[in-house]
């Protein structure tokens, strides 16, 4: 065998182990970036497909991460009622769209000092909550709310119902819904 055989021989073997360790993505670009795959400046980012990956320390090794996402706050503000219609003390429970879609039950109060705007869902089992006296009650546990406030009254629920910013103006009540 001469020399250029023996030279054509040893590179088609190279080119060929090469495919099959690559799976025949052999090429000269740099290979992609994914999750985990080894990089070599801490900080460093790239963006490959839309997806921005940023070289961070793992495990005393440089790898790479996806980026956190960033997410958009999403406010809906909603006339829910008639000013006329919510006499001091009173309680309505009102359905309000949210940001995301879908919607959400809002217990409507109105005090001595302004409106309440509170989740209707109980914060022990997402029961609706509704207004036996003087207090928001679920019918499910017992759980029993403060309607001003939505602090617990009395449990088995240890956290207060949600509160949503609720105002008036124009002759109608408003709920604001941050998502």
């Amino acid at each position: 065998m001469n020399n250029s055989s023996r030279r054509a021989f040893i590179s088609a073997s190279v080119a060929s182990f090469a495919w099959l360790v690559t799976g025949g993505r052999a090429s000269g670009a740099a290979s992609a970036i994914t999750a985990g795959a080894p990089c070599k400046t801490k900080g460093q980012e790239r963006t490959v497909k839309g997806v921005t990956y940023i070289c961070r320390s793992a495990k005393g090794k440089l790898v790479w991460r996806k980026a956190p996402a960033t997410v958009q706050e999403q406010v809906v503000t909603v006339r829910v009622l008639e000013s006329a219609a919510l006499a001091v003390g009173e309680t309505k429970i009102v359905d309000v769209p949210v940001p995301s879609g879908g919607t959400t039950g809002v217990v409507v109060t109105r005090i001595q000092t302004g409106i309440t705007a509170l989740a209707v869902a109980c914060t022990h089992a997402s029961y609706p909550v509704a207004r036996v006296g003087n207090e928001l009650v679920c019918d499910l546990h017992g759980s029993k709310f403060e309607p001003a406030t939505g602090a617990v009254v009395n449990g088995p629920a240890v956290r207060p119902l949600l509160r949503y910013e609720a105002s008036e103006s124009n002759a109608g009540v408003y709920v604001t819904i941050r998502s």
